[in-house]
């Protein structure tokens, strides 16, 4: 019985998903990136590539966003849920 109880332990703990925790300036930065993707209405990238089997290729892209949100709400709300989920650790 304790062995089966170990098991299912060790499989819930497995199945777990793990947080990448950052330093608070790190969680700065990637909130604000986050923001600021979300305050975009528009986005677009384009490449550019040659491959030996195919010979040359163009990529286009667009991004249209319907519904952007305000920068301050996004990264308030990205702060928050960061640090809810203690992945904003203390560098001493």
């Amino acid at each position: 019985m304790k062995y089966i109880l170990s098991l299912s332990t060790l499989a819930l703990f497995a199945c777990t998903p793990t947080l990448e925790t950052m330093s608070r300036a790190e969680a700065i930065a990637f909130c604000r990136a986050e923001a600021d993707e979300a305050a975009q209405v528009l986005s677009g990238d384009a490449s550019v590539g040659v491959n030996s089997r195919t010979g040359p290729s163009v990529g286009l892209g667009l991004s249209i966003n319907l519904t952007p949100r305000p920068r301050a709400v996004t990264y308030d709300q990205c702060m928050t849920e960061l640090a809810a989920n203690g992945q904003i650790v203390e560098v001493m």
